[in-house]
């Protein structure tokens, strides 16, 4: 799995041969980790975090009760329609995937994996006289969580909402 998220991550940095800017951060929120935004035109951008998540669900099916408080360890790579408002004002809209690990804290079962998709929105605000942007985003998602023995699978909604601050390059 290291090395899927090291390979997605170079891709990610390899495309910057097009890109007008680069910006490396944090994201806090639903997700908490690092993110990492590529814009590549005037109009479309790709953004990828690499973030740990803690959720409260109910779920249960026929194979498993996963009731109760869930971390997960997610890649969620996002395409982006970026649009400049004003100059330093900015929104967004696209999609992506998520893919990653699960752990049901209240199960004795240890590890998921974790496929889904999601939707992804927000604004943000670029600085002009400091290398800095600060974006607000809501990701509405579907996840699913498979048994690392392939036994047992069930769905969840999966939604962030995330406050990042990136250094801009």
């Amino acid at each position: 799995m290291k090395k899927v998220f090291i390979g997605i991550f170079s891709v990610m940095i390899s495309l910057g041969a097009w890109a007008q800017s680069n910006e490396l951060g944090i994201i806090a929120g639903g997700m908490n980790g690092v993110s990492y935004k590529k814009i590549m035109s005037e109009t479309f951008a790709i953004q990828t975090d690499l973030a740990v998540g803690f959720q409260r669900t109910v779920v249960g099916d026929a194979y498993i009760d996963a009731s109760g408080d869930f971390l997960d360890f997610t890649l969620n790579p996002n395409f982006l329609y970026n649009k400049t408002l004003d100059g330093k004002l900015y929104a967004f809209a696209g999609g992506g995937a998520s893919v990653g690990l699960a752990h049901v804290l209240q199960n004795p079962t240890p590890v998921f994996g974790k496929f889904g998709v999601n939707a992804m929105m927000g604004f943000g605000y670029k600085f002009t006289n400091t290398p800095l942007s600060i974006a607000l985003d809501f990701r509405p998602g579907y996840a699913m969580l498979l048994n690392i023995g392939w036994e047992a699978l069930f769905h969840s909604f999966d939604w962030h909402l995330g406050l990042s601050a990136r250094y801009c390059f």
